[in-house]
């Protein structure tokens, strides 16, 4: 009876080794991705995230430890995060990577973000996402939430892609950021924001570089277009360049003029170039995306 006993117990303790095994050991597929994105009511925009995570999926689809990729969107569009959750638990996915598409440090990604996926606890952000309608995941599975773009070198590489295209003179030329940011997190994006310019300077040479906030686009007349006329006053010619997503700063800037200049484009003759590539299109960013998955599935596996 006594050596019955202790043949169950090392089946038992052997089939609790084989499922943790199997929770860490490559070559399993049961690790399902979400990107994250924020969503929005123009079509266009979340047509071209959707593009991007397209993109990931076929790059990670012979990773033999990936089951499925899906996007999942904060607000505003559909499929939601909640619905991407869902879907990969029932697909069989063991543990799940997100991975938010989103700037930089930002109340979406340090509050709004963890408390959807269900890993961060806070009643208060919670009860405002329940009133605007966002639907909140109760995990059955882990759940690991990467950082989001500032911590790769997408942006780097987009801003230096960009003013290599526009730069003509770059001895006489400034680079203009245009970013969208929380007060909370400013000096974390002023750090951003330095980093790209400092970056951009040293692979180009160009003379200066100044950025500005400008919310979604509404401060885009009050904030950007003085510091683009300040450095025309010296002299400079200006490459105007958006760290966003899937706006660029031709969209900004085209709408100002419609919206609020009246039609009248004031910098129409001025030595000013205006970005007018996204950020989704270039390859930085799916490179980006995938290295921050793969690098939480090393972590996983404790590599």
């Amino acid at each position: 009876m006594k050596c019955c006993a202790l043949l169950k117990l090392a089946i038992a303790i052997g089939v609790i080794h084989g499922v943790l095994l199997m929770n860490f050991q490559p070559g399993i597929a049961q690790t399902g991705v979400i990107i994250v994105a924020h969503g929005s009511p123009s079509a266009r925009w979340n047509r071209v995230v959707a593009e991007v995570v397209d993109a990931v999926k076929e790059r990670l689809a012979k990773d033999s430890q990936i089951c499925a990729v899906r996007l999942g969107y904060l607000e505003m569009a559909k499929p939601t995060i909640a619905d991407a959750v869902a879907e990969l638990t029932a697909q069989g996915c063991r543990r799940i990577i997100a991975v938010p598409m989103f700037i930089a440090a930002s109340g979406h990604v340090q509050y709004d973000v963890p408390v959807v996926l269900g890993v961060l606890h806070d009643p208060k952000v919670a009860k405002k996402l329940r009133e605007e309608g966002i639907a909140l995941v109760w995990p059955e599975i882990p759940i690991m939430l990467t950082p989001p773009l500032s911590e790769t070198r997408a942006l780097d590489k987009y801003a230096l892609s960009e003013v290599k295209r526009l730069s003509r003179a770059p001895k006489r030329e400034a680079l203009l950021l245009l970013l969208h940011g929380d007060d909370e997190f400013r000096r974390k994006l002023d750090g951003l924001a330095r980093r790209v310019i400092d970056y951009v300077q040293s692979k180009t040479g160009i003379s200066a570089g100044d950025w500005c906030f400008i919310g979604v686009g509404q401060g885009y007349g009050p904030n950007a277009i003085p510091k683009i006329r300040e450095m025309i006053s010296k002299g400079k010619r200006v490459i105007v360049v958006a760290l966003f997503v899937a706006s660029s700063a031709r969209q900004f800037h085209d709408r100002w003029v419609e919206q609020d200049a009246g039609g009248d484009d004031p910098l129409w003759d001025r030595d000013v170039d205006f970005s007018d590539r996204l950020l989704v299109r270039h390859p930085a960013l799916v490179n980006s995306l995938v290295k921050l998955v793969q690098q939480a599935i090393a972590r996983n596996l404790g590599h």
